[in-house]
């Protein structure tokens, strides 16, 4: 896969940030927020679902259990907290039922003996992620930044979201990016290469905590053992990885393109926001670097 970098030196961006559910808005039209700035906060349901057999824990027949049960449907438990206690021979003797997680009961019958605890919601927020002011808003969910940037999409990238100082490491735009290029001063940067980056040096870079990589090109089996798994044909972004990539002409051995690189080297020492984010078949998303004016 190789294409066209594309380069845009002044345009208004306009992105739209929002949480996935209902919660808190922070923000009102006309603020002006940095990248770190939290638009709304609010929270998920948990899919951590847990059955916990209630009666076989107590040794009771399970029409029995709820006679044992100090919990109710509803009540938020901790991790080992007790839910039920059995206690035979004037009390010699007891059984205990507890919590294996940090959740809520969510259901309890009396039939079966059976409860089910749901871990606790998890927090989510919308950042801004780039600076600007925020021109509309969705109450309750997020709002609208809008600022003045350059933008250059590559041609394809993995990894969310980031933010980073751009920091070109490559003497050109036909040198590879190795584990000699890397050290500890470069934690949290955006780093750009020439051409193609190594297995060795997407490992370090993550190992190290940089926020980024912009490089040419790079090794799709050196890119599968670095995810571990296969790329799908749908849309990347979302992998578990603590580095984003972006390449800006393809897979295999590619320098990058004069006037990217040129670009983004002009720009060395700006904060960037990055995206890895790729629709792959259709091709209708392609990674994007934002360089706030």
């Amino acid at each position: 896969m190789s294409g066209t970098t594309k380069i845009v030196e002044e345009t208004l961006v306009r992105k739209v940030r929002r949480i996935p559910a209902e919660g808190e808005l922070l923000v009102k039209v006309g603020d002006i927020v940095e990248p770190e700035t939290v638009l709304a906060k609010g929270t998920v349901l948990n899919p951590d679902v847990q059955e916990i057999r209630v009666y076989a824990k107590l040794g009771v027949d399970p029409e029995q259990a709820h006679r044992h049960m100090l919990k109710e449907e509803g009540d938020e438990v901790k991790q080992d907290e007790v839910l039920a206690i059995y206690r035979s021979f004037f009390g010699r003797f007891t059984k205990a039922c507890r919590s294996p997680i940090d959740g809520t009961i969510e259901v309890f019958s009396k039939k079966s003996g059976r409860a089910l605890i749901r871990g606790l919601p998890i927090p989510v927020e919308a950042k801004a992620h780039i600076p600007g002011r925020i021109v509309d808003v969705t109450p309750r969910e997020g709002a609208t930044v809008e600022t003045s940037a350059a933008v250059i999409n590559g041609i394809f990238g993995v990894g969310g979201e980031a933010l980073g100082e751009l920091t070109t490491v490559a003497e050109s735009p036909g040198e590879p990016l190795t584990t000699e290029m890397i050290g500890e001063g470069l934690r949290g940067k955006v780093l750009v290469g020439g051409s193609i980056v190594t297995m060795e040096a997407l490992r370090k870079a993550s190992k190290l905590g940089t926020s980024g990589i912009v490089s040419g090109s790079v090794d799709q089996k050196d890119l599968t053992e670095f995810l571990g798994h296969e790329i799908g044909m749908g849309v990347t972004g979302g992998e578990d990885i603590n580095l984003t990539l972006i390449v800006t002409e393809g897979f295999g051995i590619l320098p990058m393109d004069d006037e990217t690189f040129r670009f983004l080297n002009s720009h060395e020492g700006h904060r960037a926001s990055i995206d890895g984010t790729t629709q792959i078949r259709q091709r209708m998303l392609r990674p994007e670097i934002i360089i706030p004016l």
